[in-house]
């Protein structure tokens, strides 16, 4: 069930939202469904602000080690390279998901 961000609490049982998103990661897969480096990066973005705008401690984002092909790797290295960027630019952490290492974790706050 869609919820909109601003919602406090949730519409079925009223437990509150956001308390519940403060201790976990907005999850996204940039790399699984055919994606191109362009749609890796823009889904990275969408999912920053979605992790943001409901308050999860931070965006963890499956990227994966690259298909057989020539172009194996292209999107893990630039979502890599964004996350890297936004790390850098806002003071948050990155770090490897320590149980997938075709993933990486973007902390807001330790």
């Amino acid at each position: 069930m869609p919820l909109e961000p601003t919602e406090e609490s949730c519409p079925k049982c009223d437990t509150e939202i956001h308390k519940e998103f403060l201790n976990s990661y907005l999850e996204i897969d940039v790399a699984h469904k055919g994606q191109t480096k362009e749609d890796a990066r823009q889904q990275i973005i969408e999912g920053l602000s979605d992790a943001l705008l409901s308050q999860y401690k931070g965006l963890k984002v499956i990227h994966g080690f690259g298909g057989e092909n020539r172009n194996r790797g292209v999107i893990a290295r630039e979502a890599k390279y964004v996350l890297q960027g936004i790390a850098d630019s806002k003071g948050y952490t990155l770090k490897q998901d320590g149980n997938n290492p075709g993933a990486h974790i973007l902390v807001f706050e330790d």
